[in-house]
């Protein structure tokens, strides 16, 4: 039996690969399920969802879906998955006990990434096409409303305790903050060239934006909604996942061209310090954290691959 990925002392901060699971073509967005077993992956070239074990490392089933799958969310249960598919305009939800599409819900042009609202009440999916985002009632699995946000909206991240929704909007170079009270955005906040990214930390003091084109994260205060500094992380920064205990955070680079080698690269939230990098497969794009953060799933989208990466001593 493969061993399960157990990450060596996070001392140094450096990233290290410790293997790979073979998935679809085209990868897009990676989801653990609630109990963390079992991580669900959208393969965008090949209109399907990996349904991957990253203990034994293999993949265990595929879901067709719609077409060109992006995002992935589960709900609280972890009864149902939504999949946001890029050029059919819709969600498909999944069973997961059986395993197959049981609804198809129309949204926006173009949607991409999707997040499960801290309440478990919503799934909120960003439509690039629309320059809004559709939120979609996790009991009824129908929407509810639509929120005009910024230009090509991608990442969606939740506030702690859920009071605010952060949008980053590609196109425009900003982001926009969403009261979820009342469905509209209030305030925008520029960051750099094509954000994609956003990831909030758990105490609600710190956000991180990765600026695709600028190769840069931008660290934003909460509070004060100002940008504090900027980090040069690497060549098309896509995903932002914070390792155990907070104090580093990995983002993945998709690299140069459309298919080049995508790299992993650690920072210290604290100094905002570049730690170390490591190359995965080619143009990764999104990350998932494992159990405890002990590790990251990392969707290599030119490669068909998923990676997992920890920290070295």
């Amino acid at each position: 039996m493969v061993a399960a990925p157990v990450p060596a002392s996070a001392a140094s901060g450096r990233p290290v690969e410790l293997g790979t699971i073979p998935i679809g073509a085209n990868a897009r967005m990676v989801a653990f399920t609630p109990d963390q077993r079992l991580a669900y992956v959208a393969n965008g070239g090949s209109g399907t969802v990996s349904v991957i074990d990253p203990v034994r490392r293999i993949q265990v089933a595929t879901i067709p879906v719609g077409t060109f799958p992006y995002g992935v969310v589960f709900d609280r249960s972890g009864r149902y998955v939504y999949v946001s598919n890029r050029d059919s305009d819709d969600v498909s939800v999944i069973d997961t006990a059986r395993r197959t599409v049981v609804k198809t819900i129309p949204v926006g042009d173009a949607p991409r990434l999707a997040a499960l609202r801290p309440d478990g009440r919503e799934v909120w999916v960003s439509s690039t096409g629309s320059d809004a985002v559709y939120v979609i009632d996790t009991r009824t699995q129908a929407v509810t409303r639509t929120i005009p946000v910024g230009d090509a909206p991608r990442g969606v991240q939740f506030t702690t305790g859920g009071r605010h929704a952060w949008v980053a909007n590609s196109d425009a170079d900003t982001v926009s903050v969403v009261d979820t009270a009342t469905y509209a955005a209030v305030a925008t906040i520029p960051v750099g060239d094509e954000p994609r990214g956003v990831l909030i930390t758990p105490d609600n003091r710190t956000a991180y934006i990765s600026n695709t084109i600028a190769g840069t994260v931008s660290v934003v205060d909460v509070r004060t909604r100002e940008v504090t500094a900027t980090i040069a992380v690497g060549v098309k920064p896509r995903g932002i996942t914070l390792a155990a205990g907070g104090r580093i955070a990995y983002v993945v680079n998709a690299g140069p061209g459309t298919a080049g080698t995508g790299t992993v690269v650690t920072f210290d939230t604290r100094t905002n310090r570049v730690l170390g990098e490591v190359a995965v497969g080619l143009d990764a794009h999104w990350s998932a954290p494992g159990p405890g953060h002990r590790y990251i799933l990392v969707t290599n989208s030119g490669s068909g691959t998923v990676s997992i990466v920890t920290l070295a001593c």
